[in-house]
Order: structure tokens, then sequence, then C-alpha cells
């Protein structure tokens, strides 16, 4: 289970980093402006490739995931013909009823020039979870054939790819069942919250409902339904014409220099979380790499993040990566961002976004939003979202700080902690043999006398997904529990050395 754990976290890093990229490519399109007409094609460049790339997230994931895991390019083929399958089935079976935000317009829709007037259900990643589950359970299964039976002409990959395709179809089918009871299910919460938007604790319950559907890459069935349909709200000006939808109605208000009280409060967080928050957040893991010249190699890569943060937004690759170090920090930063909904609707300050294109291009929550709309606001209402911004950043840097510092479990056997240690540190070639260990979120290192003692294999075994050995040390990937055996082995290290110490001064 670990290795599976850990490998997947080495096939995320890829598309989470085009992720990224997608988010500055959309932060540098949405922030800038020009009259010149080649620079205005660039920025409209930036904005559609990063558009494109969110939008084929999904895909990437499934190739770099299961890439990563297999060094064979037909478990990469099987990967490719479950997603698609899948997606086919809910195309051609399931109900096309359905309102259209539930939909994935895709280029399924149109085959060699005949255009299907049916489409897939919308996903998210859902789909390429269970494309990579499908694969890797059946690959591992068609390698552990009997070398007799009436099937044994089909060679193994054969074998494979068609167990693939029936597996797929038959996920489609059950998802093509399923799904309409979970669009039922979401209409019925989302007309529940709309109603109760006044009340911080439905806004609170909208918060968990969009950071859950943001992680399986379903969030845009939430904004598209909030932000500019009518469970966002309705606003009529004095001539007339109606707008629905939190940001509909804020761009209208602020073009009339008429805005009301609660417009704008399924934004708001967002100035909050990206500007404050996540850079708490992000700071926190950064101070978790103990060596020097770790932080120095990832200092670049912090500004790079807040920056990105503050002019972007990046909380949806901060919670895939905190999925993958710890689900513990995942669960907390939903939690806490939800709060964030609940506290602003209960001191009643509104921030909206003032945005009119495609919801793929929207980046709400941003430092040149803020600016943009800076001079409208009132003095209690700058110094309110100063404070809290402030004590939001402070909780960002204490919830790593608590689970680090205090906590600091392998979540995936938090039973084995005393023994793993041991074996670990074994291992190494004993606690004599070990000369400086440092750790990281992800990895520890370990620095030795004799190199002829360790035991990579026996490391290997003990649930680390790789150990590479460079010239002055081992770097061990063990995942989540990083941190939880760095800190053990640093504790036995220095009391093995005050003993010795206190044994040489002795002597």
């Amino acid at each position: 289970m670990k290795k599976l754990w850990y490998s997947t976290h080495n096939g995320l890093k890829a598309p989470l980093i085009m992720y990224f990229v997608a988010i500055i490519l959309l932060g540098i399109g949405n922030t800038f402006t020009s009259n010149n007409e080649l620079v205005s094609l660039l920025l409209g460049i930036c904005q559609y490739a990063g558009a494109v790339i969110k939008a084929f997230f999904p895909l990437f994931l499934v190739i770099n995931v299961i890439g990563k895991r297999h060094e064979d390019s037909v478990p990469i083929i099987g990967g490719l013909i479950s997603y698609f399958t899948i997606q086919i089935i809910t195309m051609f079976f399931g109900n096309q009823t359905l309102p259209v935000y539930y939909y994935s317009f895709s280029p399924l829709g149109n085959f060699f020039g005949v255009t299907v007037n049916r489409y897939p259900y919308n996903m998210g990643i859902i789909c390429s979870m269970m494309a990579i589950i499908t694969v890797v359970l059946i690959y591992k299964m068609s390698r552990q054939r009997l070398n007799y039976g009436i099937m044994r002409f089909i060679d193994n990959d054969a074998w494979f790819l068609i167990l693939t395709v029936l597996v797929s179809a038959a996920l489609g089918f059950v998802t093509a069942y399923v799904y309409p009871f979970y669009v039922n299910i979401l209409e019925r919460a989302m007309n529940f919250l709309s109603d109760n938007s006044t009340n911080p604790a439905c806004m609170f319950l909208y918060g968990i409902t969009e950071r859950v559907h943001e992680i399986v890459g379903l969030q845009d069935i939430i904004h598209r339904n909030f932000w500019f349909a009518g469970f966002g709200g309705s606003w009529m000006d004095a001539t007339g014409n109606s707008y629905v939808g939190d940001v509909n109605i804020w761009t209208a208000q602020l073009a009339q220099g008429s805005l009301q009280p609660g417009v704008g409060k399924y934004i708001t967080p967002y100035y909050i979380i990206n500007m404050l928050y996540i850079p708490g957040l992000v700071i926190g893991i950064y101070t978790q790499y103990s060596n020097k010249l770790d932080r120095m190699r990832q200092l670049g890569l912090l500004i790079i993040v807040i920056i990105t943060s503050m002019f972007s937004g990046t909380i949806l690759p901060l919670q895939y990566y905190l999925f993958i170090i710890s689900p513990a920090l995942l669960f907390s930063n939903v939690v806490v961002s939800s709060l964030i909904y609940g506290l602003f609707s209960a001191i009643k300050v509104c921030i909206g976004y003032n945005f009119t294109g495609p919801l793929l291009y929207a980046t709400p929550g941003t430092l040149p939003g803020l600016i943009e709309i800076f001079p409208r606001l009132g003095q209690n209402t700058i110094i309110t979202l100063g404070v809290f911004g402030l004590l939001f950043f402070a909780i960002g840097l204490l919830e790593v700080w608590v689970y680090y510092r205090i906590l600091a479990l392998d979540f995936l056997e938090p039973d084995k902690k005393k023994q793993n240690r041991k074996d670990m540190i074994r291992a190494f070639g004993g606690i004599k043999n070990i000369r400086i260990v440092d750790g990281s979120p992800t990895s520890f290192s370990v620095t030795t006398y004799d190199n002829s003692l360790v035991n990579k294999e026996e490391i290997l075994n003990l649930g680390a997904s790789k150990v590479v050995e460079t010239y002055f040390k081992y770097i061990v990937e063990f995942g989540p529990g990083s941190v939880s055996m760095y800190r053990q082995i640093k504790k036995e290290l220095k009391a093995y050395k005050n003993i010795k110490k206190y044994i040489d001064q002795q002597a």
C-alpha cells in the first residue's frame, strides 16, 4: 500500500507542475492588458493555453501516474483506453437530459467529422482515478496468469488490454446509472445553500462543498451555478436589466457604482485564502526542510508559489500536494478554508470579483483584483480584511507546525512507528554508522560513515519508494512518514552521541 501511495506521489509531480504553469498563464492573461495588437494576442494565447492545460489535466494525470508506475508503454495505452471507454459509455448510455454543466464538452462529440449530439458526464478526475486503479490492478493480474487454459494463445499484453476494455465498460455502465443520483443530491444541496446563504453555518457548508468538488475536479459545477447562475442570487438595475449569479451581479453593480451589501460573498474568502492563508501554509511546509542547502534550493520555488498564489491563486495544486504528503493537512485545509466563508458571512464583509469572461479563465481573489476595487472599499472593510488575513496567515503556519512537530505520523502505518524506526536504523548499519540525518515533507536523507553497511534492499522493503545514493548521502523517498522518520532517527542519534560523549568523558 505504501509503495503504491508513494509511486502515485511521483506520478502526480509532472501534472501538478503543468497545472501550476496553467495557473501562471491564466494569471498573466488576466492581470495585464495592452492596446498593442501583438501583446494583446500573446496575452490571449496565455489565457487559452492555461485553460486548455486545466481542461486536459485529468488526462495528463492518467498518462503520468501510470507511466511512472510501469516502465512499459502497454499500461499507458491501457490507461488511455480505460479513460476514453468510461467516457464513451457514459456518453451513449448516460442520461442526456441533465443540466448542461453536468456534461463534458470534449472532442468525443465529433467522430471523424460526424457530429454526435451526445456528451460524456463531467467527472473531473474521478474518471482518471477509475482508469488508474483499473490499469494497476488488471496489469498486475495479467502478469500472474497460469501457463495453461483455453485462452493461453492470447499473450499477456493482449489479455491485459481486453480485460481493461471490459472492466472499464462495466465501470462506465455503473457510472451512467449512478451519476444522475449524484446530480439529484447536489441540486438539492445547492438549492438549500442558496436559499440560506445569509446563514454563516450554511456558508461554511458551501465552503466544504466547493472545496470537496474542487479536489475531485468538479468545481466548475459549483462555480457556474453560484457565480454565474441563479443559485448565486439575482438583481435588477434601475433600467430593468436582470443579472443572475454573484460574479455577474457584482460586476454589474460595480460598473453602475451601486454596490449593495451581501453581493460578493462567494468570492470574498478567496482574497484571504490566496493572498495570506496559502502563503502561510507554504511557508510552514518550507520550514520542514531541515537542511540549509535544501532550503536554499526550495527558496526560489517558495517565492514563485507565493507570488502565483497572490496573482493567480494556487488552491487546487496545493490541495493535491497536501493529499499526497498528508491527508490530515488537506482535511484541516478544507475545514479552515470553509470557516472563512462562515466567518465573513457572520461579520457581513463582502468583496466580489469583476469578471465577464469564460469560467475557465476566472482567477478570483487575487492582488490585482483587490487593487482594482480598493478605492471602492470602506475603511472598516480594509481593516477587517487585513486583520483576519494576518490571522489566517498565522493559522496556516500553525497547522503545519502542529502536524509535523506534534503529530508527525505516517498515516499509512501509524502502529509500526517504533518498529520501523529500529529497522530503518539497522538498515543503515546501526546508529553507530549514521553521521547526519536530514528531513523534508516527502523524503529524508542519511549520511553514513561506511556505505558498505547500508542495505538498500531492506530500506525499500520498509516502505521507501526510492533510495538514491549520492556522493555525500542517501536520499530516501518515504512519503508522508518522512518527517516522522527523520525526527525519530535524529532523536536516537542525539541520544547515542550524548551517551558516547558521557562515556568518553568518564574514560
